[in-house]
């Protein structure tokens, strides 16, 4: 699947000289970006015997199964959609979409160098978050795994919490991280990995469907229904340098 992607010229203080004549020049023009689609699918299958009893909860234990293996097929392109890597395919070898991890290749902040890794902190945090500014960026959100989102909530700058005595709850957390870059909504993501924190300016991405989700039966052989829910979709991206990551966390 192709897309174009454009980027604004830097901005200029130069004046025009009164009385004179227009001149153009040649714009920049604009880059054709690409990724490959991939196809996920989910399989199930239920028995004559399983569907034709009564179930506690559910009158069809087919419904039920094609329900859950498209929450299945749904964590499979989360997952995708953040870690591919990309793949044309071959005989025997099947296409894989570029996710938003290896997308991402302007603004990368190391937090340690070589094989060495180092804890988050606001430091490394803010020097990502400069970096994709400079680059005409606008981050609106930071996703991290469990850890690093407790990193976040750990910072050692003073952070003050008004809590309500009477709710009997106590705060310790971090969901927005107001910078001095912008203010950037800290998501928690299951499929994000311990080592990186992505910094997005979510407006860049998007799913695109070539064939959108479907769930289809399959023929009976005589052991039971069958069926199969399948998608085939890519992540399409704008321009990437308007986010950025921070590698080599520990």
């Amino acid at each position: 699947m192709e897309w174009q992607t454009d980027a604004l010229d830097s901005a200029s203080t130069t004046g025009v000289v009164e009385g004179s004549d227009v001149t153009t020049s040649a714009l920049t023009p604009t880059t054709r970006l690409s990724n490959y689609t991939q196809i996920s699918r989910r399989m199930f299958r239920v028995s004559k015997t399983q569907e034709a009893i009564d179930h506690a909860g559910r009158a069809s234990e087919y419904e039920y199964q094609a329900g859950k293996a498209l929450k299945m097929l749904a964590n499979d392109m989360e997952k995708t959609l953040h870690d591919g890597t990309g793949n044309s395919g071959a005989s025997g070898t099947a296409r894989e979409l570029k996710g938003v991890r290896s997308a991402i290749t302007t603004n990368v902040i190391t937090a340690a160098t070589g094989s060495t890794t180092a804890a988050l902190s606001l430091t490394n945090l803010n020097l990502l978050l400069k970096t994709i500014w400079a680059a005409g960026g606008k981050p609106n959100a930071i996703y991290v795994n469990g850890s690093q989102k407790e990193a976040v909530s750990a910072f050692s700058t003073p952070i003050t919490r008004n809590i309500d005595a009477s709710t009997k709850r106590y705060t310790n957390v971090v969901n927005v991280f107001d910078s001095a870059y912008g203010t950037l909504d800290v998501v928690l993501d299951r499929y994000a990995t311990t080592s990186e924190l992505l910094a997005l300016q979510e407006d860049q991405f998007k799913v695109a469907y070539l064939r959108p989700v479907m769930v289809s039966p399959l023929p009976d052989d005589g052991g039971g229904k069958k069926g199969v829910a399948e998608v085939e979709y890519t992540l399409q991206y704008g321009n990437e340098a308007a986010s950025g990551k921070l590698t080599n966390l520990s």
